[in-house]
């Protein structure tokens, strides 16, 4: 049988996010995240506390609670 590169190539389905999805009170005090994980969104914010949030670009305070879904770069 012919070697037919158009079947034999390996095309495999896109590769996961780059963000991890986790809840706001698992990660560290400190820790670096975001509210949501699409590149148009790009802030950031650090956890201060286990109710609060800082989004480093406005230093505006946010409460969140333990059960928001966040997202982390891996």
């Amino acid at each position: 049988m012919p070697n037919n590169p158009a079947q034999d190539a390996y095309n495999p389905d896109g590769v996961g996010s780059e963000f991890e999805e986790q809840e706001f009170s698992e990660v560290n005090i400190g820790e670096i995240f975001r509210l949501n994980a699409t590149n148009s969104d790009q802030s950031l914010y650090r956890k201060e506390n286990e109710t609060q949030a800082l989004d480093i670009k406005t230093s505006v305070m946010h409460n969140l609670a333990a059960n928001t879904k966040i997202y982390i770069t891996i």
